[in-house]
């Protein structure tokens, strides 16, 4: 009976969040219409959306890199192929982008790493290593930015309302302790015994770089959202970027295509003690363009473009 009712507990929490979510919408968006989300688009200036996208371009440089840790990994292996930089960009670039639109990011994002490097020969050990190393990053990366906020600057995370900064401190050390603890371990270890299984650890450089790309990913992220948002009082980088990490982790783990509904949803809770419902959706609709679908149109046409030329190449050798 109790295992029965531990079955039902995760989605009737997931409904209970969203109830509270759809609840906090319809106060804030009950006064909105297109034409005031529109009028806030039109009016985000030039000097943004050049700002805006030069950080866009930063991150995806940075989306590109996001398997560099995994394949230095991997070369451990036996038999490991040599991978130059482009195709290493192109199968990071590829999973990391599109996993933002497919859902479910951890499956979607390891199913296209598996198909790319598979192509190049890289043996099933080394494609584990890449898929373990590259999937785990950005839980990483969360917890440090996330507990650093919380350490250094409590008062700049809305997210936990009135908190005392001492228990936001505490847990802010918790977090980060985490990313310090999974670095120490791969240092003084090469493997980890978890429930009978081994698990083969980086190395200490490696899982710094690890924590670095995706700190590196995420501050860029939020660097563009901020970039596209109004100038109001008490709205900091650091805000943003607490609201920006609560956001893009709810959408994450929800599974949802881009966290749709979730991701924005959280987002727009949060910006509204600081911006009118409008401005703040209008902002969230072209960060969304930029580094949602602008990334996602160009892996795209990217993997299509390797598949095609892969398929050319292997009817050409048959012939």
């Amino acid at each position: 009976m109790q295992k029965r009712l531990l079955k039902f507990l995760p989605p009737a929490l997931g409904v209970l969040v969203l109830g509270g979510i759809a609840i906090g919408l319809h106060g804030a968006l009950r006064k909105v219409g297109l034409s005031d989300i529109l009028g806030a688009l039109a009016a985000t200036p030039r000097a943004q959306i050049l700002q805006a996208t030069l950080l866009l371009g930063l991150s995806m440089c940075v989306m590109s890199g996001y398997d560099l840790p995994g394949v230095l990994f991997a070369r451990r292996c036996e038999k490991f192929p040599h991978l130059g930089l482009l195709r290493v960009g192109l199968a990071s670039f590829c999973a990391y982008a599109l996993s933002h639109v497919l859902g479910a990011p951890a499956l979607s994002s390891a199913a296209i790493r598996f198909r790319l490097y598979a192509q190049w020969l890289v043996p099933p050990s080394g494609i584990a290593r890449i898929v373990a190393l590259s999937g785990s990053s950005f839980s990483l990366g969360l917890a440090t930015l996330l507990g650093g906020l919380l350490m250094f600057a409590p008062l700049s995370v809305p997210v936990f309302g009135d908190a005392a900064p001492e228990l936001l401190r505490l847990g802010g050390a918790l977090l980060a302790g985490l990313a310090v603890a999974y670095v120490l371990a791969a240092r003084r270890r090469e493997a980890l015994e978890i429930f009978g299984r081994r698990i083969p650890l980086p190395g200490a450089r490696l899982a710094m770089a690890q924590i670095l790309v995706s700190c590196a990913d995420i501050a860029a992220a939020c660097g563009i959202l901020y970039a596209v948002l109004p100038g109001a009082p008490g709205l900091t980088y650091l805000h943003v970027l607490s609201l920006y990490i609560a956001a893009f982790a709810s959408g994450v783990f929800s599974g949802l295509p881009g966290g749709v509904g979730v991701f924005d949803s959280v987002l727009l809770l949060g910006l509204s003690d600081y911006l009118p419902p409008a401005t703040a959706l209008g902002a969230i609709l072209l960060f969304r363009v930029m580094y949602f679908l602008v990334p996602a149109s160009l892996a795209g046409i990217l993997y299509a473009g390797h598949e095609l030329w892969t398929h050319t190449q292997g009817q050409g050798d048959k012939e």
